[in-house]
């Protein structure tokens, strides 16, 4: 990996709203595409696509608001 990673406390805090069986799918959806460089999408029931797209977002979001932030240091 390249770029750094951010797993703020809000990710966690989504992953952790999440109901057992879906956290445990999303979270390793996540170590899929962000570790493994999988797609995990066909890992995914359509509700947990779309829940994944949200954190997904999250994360990509917030690593380049990491990045930007040092940059700007």
């Amino acid at each position: 990996m390249k770029t750094p990673l951010v797993i703020s406390s809000r990710v966690i805090d989504t992953i952790n709203s999440l109901q057992p069986l879906d956290r445990t799918i999303i979270s390793n959806a996540l170590s899929m595409e962000f570790i493994l460089g999988q797609n995990p999408e066909s890992t995914l029931t359509p509700m947990q696509s779309i829940i994944y797209a949200v954190i997904r977002y999250y994360v990509t979001q917030d690593s380049q608001r990491h990045i930007d932030n040092i940059a700007a240091s």
